[in-house]
């Protein structure tokens, strides 16, 4: 059974996630915005190594202490897909843009739509291309689990900022209709900012899936 912390992240509040197979002693982390080393004191005090660093997107508030993450644990970088990758490349220029600071330049693994990673022995998690909010964000599925970390395109009763260069709110509302609210209505949603919601809940609550707004 896969256990989940939630660690706030960056002036933004970012929801970092830790996820933990505790029998196996190994873990994965989503988004670490920032406060690398904390991650890390977390890991080392709870005995976890941790396997893998996945991004849902490009944005610094998400990505911010991937590299000195990565550096201290020697975890492989994964996500977003590559349509990204500018922002991946100027995260120095962002640091500047949003007066947060970055652990340094890094090149990720970049991943495509419906492909399977196998993050735990026991639990693979599906790569959900999700553009809109950026044009290379992404969702990961673990169905076995029934969850989804969603980044920053779905939150509880509310969706992803589209006012950054390269969103495209008709790109977002597309994936959200198309890709997510087609996965069981039991599915929790791990959002990147707020609190956790189920596919069933915005369904029938959110005014920009329910036909309220659009």
């Amino acid at each position: 059974m896969l256990k989940i912390a939630t660690i706030p992240t960056t002036a933004f509040a970012q929801n970092t996630r830790i996820i933990a197979d505790e029998n196996k002693h190994i873990a994965v982390v989503s988004d670490p915005g920032s406060n690398a080393s904390d991650l890390y004191k977390i890991l080392n005090t709870h005995e976890l190594t941790l396997k893998v660093i996945i991004l849902t997107h490009g944005h610094l508030d998400h990505v911010g202490g991937a590299a000195e993450l990565s550096r201290l644990t020697g975890a492989k970088i994964i996500g977003p897909s590559n349509e990204d990758s500018f922002l991946i490349e100027s995260l120095n220029s962002q640091a500047e843009l949003f007066g947060l600071s970055s652990s340094g330049d890094f090149t990720p693994s970049y991943v495509k739509d419906n492909d399977v990673l196998k993050l735990f022995d026991d639990y693979e998690f599906k790569v959900i291309t999700t553009p809109g909010h950026t044009p290379g964000g992404v969702c990961y599925f673990c169905e076995k689990a029934g969850f989804l970390l969603a980044g920053d395109s779905l939150f509880a009763g509310s969706i992803g900022r589209c006012d950054f260069p390269r969103s495209n709110m008709d790109d977002l509302l597309t994936s959200l209709k198309e890709k997510i609210l087609i996965l069981p209505d039991d599915t929790k949603v791990l959002s990147g900012h707020g609190p956790d919601t189920t596919i069933g809940r915005e369904k029938t609550d959110n005014p920009y899936l329910n036909g309220e707004f659009y």
